[in-house]
Protein backbone atom coordinates (compact mmCIF):
# COMPACT_ATOMS: atom_id res chain seq x y z
CA UNK A 1 0.00 0.00 0.00
CA UNK A 2 2.30 2.40 1.21
CA UNK A 3 4.89 1.39 -2.15
CA UNK A 4 1.97 2.21 -4.03
CA UNK A 5 0.85 5.22 -2.52
CA UNK A 6 4.25 6.40 -3.28
CA UNK A 7 4.08 5.64 -7.40
CA UNK A 8 0.88 7.58 -7.32
CA UNK A 9 1.94 10.99 -5.60
CA UNK A 10 4.89 10.94 -7.81
CA UNK A 11 3.68 9.67 -11.22
CA UNK A 12 0.83 12.50 -11.42
CA UNK A 13 3.98 14.73 -12.05
CA UNK A 14 6.24 12.88 -14.09
CA UNK A 15 4.33 10.87 -16.10
CA UNK A 16 0.99 12.85 -17.06
CA UNK A 17 2.25 14.04 -20.14
CA UNK A 18 5.82 11.60 -20.80
CA UNK A 19 7.13 15.28 -21.55
CA UNK A 20 9.16 15.43 -18.69
CA UNK A 21 10.99 11.96 -18.92
CA UNK A 22 11.58 13.06 -22.67
CA UNK A 23 13.49 15.66 -21.38
CA UNK A 24 15.33 14.47 -18.57
CA UNK A 25 16.32 11.36 -19.37
CA UNK A 26 15.47 10.38 -23.28
CA UNK A 27 17.45 13.51 -24.24
CA UNK A 28 20.74 12.30 -22.89
CA UNK A 29 20.22 8.91 -25.32
CA UNK A 30 21.85 6.00 -23.08
CA UNK A 31 23.16 7.48 -21.03
CA UNK A 32 19.54 8.82 -19.49
CA UNK A 33 19.40 5.04 -18.35
CA UNK A 34 22.39 6.13 -15.42
CA UNK A 35 20.54 9.10 -15.28
CA UNK A 36 16.84 6.95 -13.67
CA UNK A 37 19.75 4.56 -11.52
CA UNK A 38 20.81 7.90 -9.94
CA UNK A 39 17.39 9.22 -9.46
CA UNK A 40 15.78 5.22 -8.56
CA UNK A 41 18.59 5.39 -5.59
CA UNK A 42 18.06 8.90 -4.58
CA UNK A 43 13.84 8.00 -4.21
CA UNK A 44 14.28 4.54 -2.17
CA UNK A 45 16.68 6.69 0.51
CA UNK A 46 14.35 9.53 0.54
CA UNK A 47 11.30 7.79 0.67
CA UNK A 48 12.69 5.79 3.37
CA UNK A 49 14.29 8.00 5.37
CA UNK A 50 11.19 10.04 5.42
CA UNK A 51 8.49 7.48 6.47
CA UNK A 52 11.19 6.07 9.22
CA UNK A 53 11.28 9.89 10.76
CA UNK A 54 7.23 9.93 10.77
CA UNK A 55 6.82 6.69 12.37
CA UNK A 56 9.61 7.72 14.41
CA UNK A 57 7.43 9.85 16.58
CA UNK A 58 10.42 12.36 16.69
CA UNK A 59 8.45 14.54 14.33
CA UNK A 60 4.80 16.28 15.91
CA UNK A 61 3.81 17.54 12.76
CA UNK A 62 4.10 17.15 9.16
CA UNK A 63 5.23 20.56 8.28
CA UNK A 64 7.60 20.21 10.72
CA UNK A 65 10.26 18.36 8.99
CA UNK A 66 11.56 21.32 7.95
CA UNK A 67 12.71 22.05 11.58
CA UNK A 68 13.92 19.03 12.23
CA UNK A 69 16.22 19.23 8.48
CA UNK A 70 17.13 22.98 8.50
CA UNK A 71 16.50 24.58 12.39
CA UNK A 72 13.87 26.90 14.04
CA UNK A 73 15.04 30.05 10.92
CA UNK A 74 15.45 28.49 8.19
CA UNK A 75 13.25 25.62 8.75
CA UNK A 76 10.34 28.32 9.53
CA UNK A 77 11.29 29.79 6.13
CA UNK A 78 11.04 26.19 4.19
CA UNK A 79 7.22 25.83 6.21
CA UNK A 80 5.51 28.88 4.59
CA UNK A 81 7.22 28.10 1.03
CA UNK A 82 6.14 24.48 0.43
CA UNK A 83 2.81 25.00 1.77
CA UNK A 84 3.05 27.73 -1.59
CA UNK A 85 4.51 25.99 -3.78
CA UNK A 86 2.16 22.76 -2.96
CA UNK A 87 -0.97 24.93 -3.54
CA UNK A 88 0.76 25.95 -7.08
CA UNK A 89 1.33 22.81 -8.03
CA UNK A 90 -2.11 21.73 -7.01
CA UNK A 91 -3.41 24.43 -9.55
CA UNK A 92 -1.05 22.90 -11.89
CA UNK A 93 -2.86 19.78 -11.60
CA UNK A 94 -6.03 20.76 -11.65
CA UNK A 95 -5.53 22.41 -15.26
CA UNK A 96 -3.47 19.87 -16.76
CA UNK A 97 -6.52 17.76 -15.85
CA UNK A 98 -9.03 20.09 -17.80
CA UNK A 99 -7.05 20.48 -20.39
CA UNK A 100 -6.35 16.33 -20.61
CA UNK A 101 -10.28 16.26 -21.27
CA UNK A 102 -10.65 18.76 -23.51
CA UNK A 103 -8.32 17.67 -25.92
CA UNK A 104 -9.32 14.21 -25.92
CA UNK A 105 -12.88 13.99 -25.52
CA UNK A 106 -14.20 17.92 -26.16
CA UNK A 107 -15.34 18.28 -22.15
CA UNK A 108 -15.63 22.00 -21.10
CA UNK A 109 -12.17 22.59 -19.67
CA UNK A 110 -13.90 24.02 -16.56
CA UNK A 111 -15.77 21.22 -15.70
CA UNK A 112 -12.55 18.86 -15.75
CA UNK A 113 -11.34 21.14 -13.42
CA UNK A 114 -14.21 20.96 -11.43
CA UNK A 115 -14.44 17.32 -11.17
CA UNK A 116 -10.38 16.78 -10.21
CA UNK A 117 -11.31 19.57 -7.82
CA UNK A 118 -13.69 18.11 -5.60
CA UNK A 119 -12.40 14.38 -5.99
CA UNK A 120 -9.41 15.46 -4.47
CA UNK A 121 -11.18 17.36 -1.80
CA UNK A 122 -13.52 14.81 -0.84
CA UNK A 123 -10.52 12.33 -0.61
CA UNK A 124 -8.13 14.66 1.66
CA UNK A 125 -11.58 15.47 4.32
CA UNK A 126 -11.74 11.51 4.66
CA UNK A 127 -8.24 11.54 6.15
CA UNK A 128 -4.98 10.48 5.34
CA UNK A 129 -5.77 6.68 6.04
CA UNK A 130 -8.48 6.47 3.05
CA UNK A 131 -6.15 8.79 1.16
CA UNK A 132 -3.49 5.76 1.24
CA UNK A 133 -6.11 2.97 0.58
CA UNK A 134 -6.74 5.09 -2.37
CA UNK A 135 -3.67 5.90 -4.11
CA UNK A 136 -2.23 2.43 -2.93
CA UNK A 137 -4.65 0.96 -5.31
CA UNK A 138 -4.52 3.09 -8.13
CA UNK A 139 -0.58 3.09 -8.03
CA UNK A 140 -0.28 -0.18 -8.96
CA UNK A 141 -2.72 -0.09 -12.06
CA UNK A 142 -1.51 2.80 -13.66
CA UNK A 143 2.45 0.95 -13.30
CA UNK A 144 1.00 -2.34 -15.20
CA UNK A 145 -0.50 -0.03 -18.41
CA UNK A 146 2.34 2.52 -18.51
CA UNK A 147 4.87 -0.71 -18.52
CA UNK A 148 2.78 -2.86 -20.76
CA UNK A 149 2.57 -0.16 -23.48
CA UNK A 150 6.06 0.46 -23.24
CA UNK A 151 7.14 -3.08 -23.87
CA UNK A 152 4.68 -2.89 -26.96
CA UNK A 153 6.19 -0.30 -28.56
CA UNK A 154 9.93 -1.56 -27.67
CA UNK A 155 9.22 -4.81 -29.57
CA UNK A 156 7.84 -3.03 -32.30
CA UNK A 157 10.66 -1.20 -32.93
CA UNK A 158 13.68 -2.72 -31.77
CA UNK A 159 15.60 -2.18 -34.79
CA UNK A 160 16.18 1.19 -33.73
CA UNK A 161 17.43 0.69 -30.53
CA UNK A 162 21.17 0.46 -32.07
CA UNK A 163 20.69 3.93 -34.49
CA UNK A 164 19.47 5.50 -31.46
CA UNK A 165 23.21 7.84 -31.03
CA UNK A 166 23.04 9.05 -34.39
CA UNK A 167 19.61 9.82 -34.56
CA UNK A 168 20.06 12.10 -31.56
CA UNK A 169 22.49 13.67 -33.00
CA UNK A 170 20.72 15.07 -36.09
CA UNK A 171 17.73 15.89 -34.14
CA UNK A 172 17.01 19.27 -31.94
CA UNK A 173 15.45 17.21 -28.30
CA UNK A 174 14.87 20.05 -25.69
CA UNK A 175 17.12 18.89 -22.56
CA UNK A 176 15.48 19.63 -19.23
CA UNK A 177 19.17 19.88 -17.77
CA UNK A 178 22.41 19.47 -19.68
CA UNK A 179 24.23 17.15 -17.32
CA UNK A 180 22.92 13.46 -17.07
CA UNK A 181 23.91 12.75 -13.58
CA UNK A 182 22.57 16.46 -13.28
CA UNK A 183 19.51 15.40 -14.62
CA UNK A 184 18.96 12.66 -12.17
CA UNK A 185 19.48 14.37 -9.16
CA UNK A 186 16.82 17.77 -10.19
CA UNK A 187 14.18 15.33 -11.16
CA UNK A 188 14.57 13.45 -7.95
CA UNK A 189 14.13 16.86 -6.08
CA UNK A 190 11.35 17.59 -8.38
CA UNK A 191 9.27 14.95 -6.86
CA UNK A 192 10.74 14.70 -3.19
CA UNK A 193 9.15 18.32 -2.96
CA UNK A 194 5.52 16.10 -3.90
CA UNK A 195 6.36 13.16 -0.84
CA UNK A 196 8.26 14.77 1.94
CA UNK A 197 4.91 16.41 4.72
CA UNK A 198 2.55 13.52 2.75
CA UNK A 199 5.50 10.30 3.64
CA UNK A 200 6.06 11.96 7.04
CA UNK A 201 2.32 12.21 7.52
CA UNK A 202 2.00 8.21 6.44
CA UNK A 203 4.63 7.09 8.32
CA UNK A 204 3.30 8.42 11.52
CA UNK A 205 -0.32 5.92 10.80
CA UNK A 206 2.32 2.51 10.41
CA UNK A 207 2.87 -0.01 13.19
CA UNK A 208 6.49 -1.45 11.58
CA UNK A 209 9.54 0.16 10.82
CA UNK A 210 9.90 -2.84 7.93
CA UNK A 211 6.28 -0.71 6.30
CA UNK A 212 9.01 2.20 5.85
CA UNK A 213 11.94 0.77 4.50
CA UNK A 214 10.29 -2.00 2.16
CA UNK A 215 7.40 0.38 1.42
CA UNK A 216 10.11 3.30 0.13
CA UNK A 217 12.75 1.14 -1.37
CA UNK A 218 9.71 -0.95 -3.55
CA UNK A 219 7.86 2.18 -4.16
CA UNK A 220 11.26 4.19 -5.48
CA UNK A 221 11.93 0.95 -7.26
CA UNK A 222 8.98 0.99 -9.25
CA UNK A 223 8.30 4.24 -9.80
CA UNK A 224 11.35 4.20 -11.51
CA UNK A 225 11.21 1.32 -12.99
CA UNK A 226 8.51 2.40 -15.01
CA UNK A 227 9.79 5.91 -15.76
CA UNK A 228 12.76 3.58 -17.74
CA UNK A 229 10.65 1.75 -19.51
CA UNK A 230 9.09 4.44 -20.79
CA UNK A 231 12.24 6.16 -21.42
CA UNK A 232 13.36 3.16 -23.43
CA UNK A 233 10.17 2.86 -25.60
CA UNK A 234 10.76 6.67 -26.43
CA UNK A 235 14.48 6.13 -27.67
CA UNK A 236 12.90 2.65 -29.89
CA UNK A 237 10.88 5.35 -31.78
CA UNK A 238 12.60 8.70 -31.29
CA UNK A 239 12.23 9.79 -34.71
CA UNK A 240 9.01 10.57 -33.98
CA UNK A 241 8.23 11.15 -30.22
CA UNK A 242 10.75 14.16 -29.56
CA UNK A 243 8.23 16.22 -31.02
CA UNK A 244 5.31 15.82 -29.45
CA UNK A 245 3.95 17.31 -26.82
CA UNK A 246 2.36 13.89 -25.00
CA UNK A 247 4.47 10.87 -26.53
CA UNK A 248 2.76 8.45 -24.09
CA UNK A 249 -0.61 9.26 -25.51
CA UNK A 250 1.36 8.54 -28.95
CA UNK A 251 2.58 5.24 -28.07
CA UNK A 252 -0.91 4.12 -26.76
CA UNK A 253 -2.64 5.42 -30.05
CA UNK A 254 0.00 2.91 -31.76
CA UNK A 255 -0.94 -0.24 -29.99
CA UNK A 256 -4.52 0.45 -30.54
CA UNK A 257 -7.47 3.11 -30.52
CA UNK A 258 -8.89 0.79 -27.60
CA UNK A 259 -5.94 1.50 -25.75
CA UNK A 260 -5.61 5.29 -26.48
CA UNK A 261 -9.15 5.58 -24.71
CA UNK A 262 -8.26 3.62 -21.54
CA UNK A 263 -4.73 5.86 -21.40
CA UNK A 264 -6.48 9.15 -21.83
CA UNK A 265 -8.50 7.69 -18.35
CA UNK A 266 -5.49 7.21 -16.67
CA UNK A 267 -3.56 10.29 -17.23
CA UNK A 268 -6.54 11.94 -15.69
CA UNK A 269 -6.03 8.81 -12.69
CA UNK A 270 -2.36 10.34 -12.66
CA UNK A 271 -3.37 13.97 -12.14
CA UNK A 272 -5.64 12.92 -9.69
CA UNK A 273 -3.16 10.84 -7.51
CA UNK A 274 -0.63 13.79 -7.26
CA UNK A 275 -3.38 16.64 -6.86
CA UNK A 276 -4.58 14.79 -3.56
CA UNK A 277 -1.54 14.58 -1.58
CA UNK A 278 -0.90 17.86 -2.37
CA UNK A 279 -3.77 19.40 -1.13
CA UNK A 280 -3.23 17.40 1.60
CA UNK A 281 -0.02 18.80 2.36
CA UNK A 282 -1.57 22.49 2.33
CA UNK A 283 -4.25 21.73 4.91
CA UNK A 284 -2.05 19.50 7.48
CA UNK A 285 0.39 22.82 7.30
CA UNK A 286 -2.13 24.02 8.59
CA UNK A 287 -4.65 22.14 10.86
CA UNK A 288 -5.20 18.69 12.06
CA UNK A 289 -6.85 16.35 9.85
CA UNK A 290 -10.81 15.96 9.69
CA UNK A 291 -11.04 19.39 11.76
CA UNK A 292 -13.54 21.84 11.20
CA UNK A 293 -10.26 24.18 10.42
CA UNK A 294 -8.54 21.84 8.39
CA UNK A 295 -12.04 21.15 5.99
CA UNK A 296 -12.34 25.12 5.72
CA UNK A 297 -8.55 25.08 4.55
CA UNK A 298 -9.39 22.24 2.07
CA UNK A 299 -12.16 23.94 0.51
CA UNK A 300 -10.64 27.34 0.67
CA UNK A 301 -7.73 25.86 -1.38
CA UNK A 302 -9.92 23.83 -3.79
CA UNK A 303 -11.64 27.21 -5.24
CA UNK A 304 -8.75 28.39 -5.09
CA UNK A 305 -7.49 25.54 -6.91
CA UNK A 306 -10.36 25.87 -9.61
CA UNK A 307 -9.93 29.46 -10.38
CA UNK A 308 -5.85 29.77 -10.86
CA UNK A 309 -6.61 25.86 -13.05
CA UNK A 310 -8.11 28.36 -15.72
CA UNK A 311 -4.33 29.64 -16.24
CA UNK A 312 -2.51 27.63 -19.33
CA UNK A 313 -1.21 24.47 -18.37
CA UNK A 314 2.37 24.23 -20.49
CA UNK A 315 2.87 27.89 -19.05
CA UNK A 316 2.23 26.74 -15.49
CA UNK A 317 4.51 24.16 -15.59
CA UNK A 318 7.31 26.26 -17.36
CA UNK A 319 7.56 28.23 -14.04
CA UNK A 320 6.75 25.69 -11.03
CA UNK A 321 8.72 22.66 -12.00
CA UNK A 322 11.86 23.56 -12.27
CA UNK A 323 12.36 25.86 -9.34
CA UNK A 324 10.21 22.78 -7.32
CA UNK A 325 13.03 20.98 -8.41
CA UNK A 326 15.76 22.95 -6.56
CA UNK A 327 14.16 23.59 -3.55
CA UNK A 328 13.41 19.82 -3.79
CA UNK A 329 17.40 19.10 -3.52
CA UNK A 330 17.74 21.31 -0.57
CA UNK A 331 15.16 18.84 1.19
CA UNK A 332 17.59 15.64 -0.21
CA UNK A 333 20.65 17.58 1.32
CA UNK A 334 18.81 18.04 4.56
CA UNK A 335 17.86 14.33 4.80
CA UNK A 336 21.32 13.58 4.03
CA UNK A 337 23.07 15.58 6.48
CA UNK A 338 20.82 14.56 9.03
CA UNK A 339 21.50 11.07 8.45
CA UNK A 340 25.02 11.63 9.30
CA UNK A 341 24.17 13.80 12.13
CA UNK A 342 21.30 11.16 14.00
CA UNK A 343 21.43 7.95 13.14
CA UNK A 344 18.23 6.74 11.40
CA UNK A 345 18.03 3.08 11.14
CA UNK A 346 16.00 2.35 7.89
Amino acid sequence: MIAGAIVSVCIGSGFATGQELLQFFTAHGYKGLFTGLICMITMCYCCSTLLMLGKSGKIKDSNDIFIYLFGKYIGSVFKLLIPLFCLCSFVVMISGAGATLTQYYGINKSIGQVLLALLSLISVMMGMNKVLNILGKIGPIIIIVVITVSIITIFKNFDNLDKVPQVLDRININRAVNSWWMSGIIYSGLNIIFVTQFLVGAGSSLKYDSSCKWGGIIGGVAFMGAAMFINIAFLSDINNVYKLDIPTLYMAKNVSTIVANIFTIILVAEIYTTAAPLLWNVCSSFAKEKTVKFNIIAVGCTVLGIIGGSLPFAKLVNIMYPISGIVGIFIIIGLVCRKFRFTIII
